[in-house]
């Protein structure tokens, strides 16, 4: 099986084998039913599904679609972690059906909340905002350092705080407010490890102060058995309630979970990659399905009869490295001013940079889009 949580162990000792070739499991009459068989049983239809599964799709394809989207310039507010000496509730202010409207009591700036990240040992609680109105005095777009904050709802920490009411306080000093980057996904199937997946609705903050982010993006995949011992839905429920004395069968689930990881980064054993952005640029982004052996038959059909072609051409322009006068002309040098090259080495004047536009080809019969533009380093010839 492609899960790797091991179920031949105790208590399920689940020895399914496909290369017996064990297609069913036959019951008989006047004979108990062992556990084992019944797990066995799951197991072999998983694996017929498996094998359909890997001959149409490839490993971490997208199935059922969830629209995946990059949010560059969303607003983040900070609140003090108390008010009134109560400790914040920041989750108070997440209304995801009705989104909640906060106003500035002094700067008279209103914005909806659409998310809140919980303070942590190195950052207050955060509200993520979209800006409705102004200030009072028409020059405020944003939310004041240290003033109070109202809300359309009441909002309860420790006291509840009437619609209205001031019910937190903006940070008082710099960084109070900020504008970062973030990734949305929404629900969804993906093909995974033989299973088809569903995904939540998911965001995440990519950076918290900065839109032009580095990172990787996609699903962490989690394998984790759970227990009546600590999912009471798994009681039985036969009577109309959960029964605690009657425990019942544990459950495999397989989740999928939004996250970042660094540029380069190579521990892919339990991730997909459905994004990749360099500087606030999305360079990569996952196809909708990406079909396995079918795929290959549609790619190469295509490279027989078109063979390999472009339908946007990229284009290749030359530039400086560094800024140049060559007999009293200026060139400007495309990493002037930077410590690196997108190639990681050292900025030169014996450098040229190739610069190649985003574009759309197919090569073999596969695909490939270039989203945005690729530096590559190229020396300068020295010899006549």
């Amino acid at each position: 099986m492609a899960q790797i949580t091991d179920l031949n162990v105790a208590p399920y000792f689940d020895d399914f084998d496909n290369n017996a070739n064990y297609n069913r499991v036959l019951f008989r009459p006047g004979f108990a039913v062992q556990a084992r068989e019944l797990t066995t049983l799951q197991s072999i239809l998983q694996d017929q599904i498996e094998q359909h599964g890997n001959h149409m799709f490839k490993e971490g394809a997208m199935v059922i679609p969830g629209q995946f989207s990059l949010i560059s310039g969303i607003e983040f507010v900070r609140l003090e972690n108390t008010f009134s000496s109560e400790t914040i509730n920041i989750d108070q202010y997440l209304n995801v059906s009705t989104p909640t409207l906060i106003t500035g009591s002094t700067s008279g700036v209103s914005a909806k909340v659409i998310g809140v990240t919980p303070a942590s040992t190195t950052e207050n609680p955060i509200l993520h905002v979209q800006y409705q109105d102004s200030g009072t005095n028409g020059s405020d777009v944003r939310f004041l350092a240290g003033e109070n904050i109202t809300s359309n709802t009441s909002i309860t920490h420790t006291t509840s705080y009437a619609a209205s009411v001031a019910s937190g306080q903006v940070q008082t000093g710099t960084g109070h407010v900020s504008t970062g980057f973030a990734a949305n996904v929404e629900e969804g199937v993906y093909y995974v490890r033989g299973n088809f997946v569903r995904c939540a609705k998911q965001r995440i903050i990519i950076d918290f102060n900065n839109t032009r982010a580095n990172a990787r993006i996609g699903f962490n995949i989690s394998e984790t058995v759970e227990t009546p011992e600590t999912e009471t839905t798994l009681l039985d429920n036969a009577t109309g309630s959960s029964n605690f004395a009657a425990k019942g069968a544990h459950r495999l689930k397989i989740t999928l979970s939004l996250v970042q990881l660094p540029l380069g980064s190579t521990n892919d054993s339990s991730f997909i990659q459905l994004s990749e952005v360099v500087n606030g640029v999305q360079v990569m982004e996952a196809r909708f399905t990406d079909y396995s052996i079918v795929g290959e038959s549609m790619a190469r059909r295509t490279f027989d009869e078109s063979g390999n072609y472009t339908v946007r051409p990229f284009q290749f322009t030359l530039s400086e490295c560094l800024d140049t006068v060559i007999k009293g002309k200026d060139f400007a040098g495309a990493f002037q001013g930077k410590k690196l090259t997108n190639d990681g080495v050292v900025p030169s004047s014996d450098l040229l940079t190739l610069n190649i536009s985003s574009g759309k080809a197919y090569i073999k019969g596969f695909e490939l889009e270039k989203f945005s533009a690729t530096f590559r380093d190229i020396k300068k010839s020295r010899d006549f």
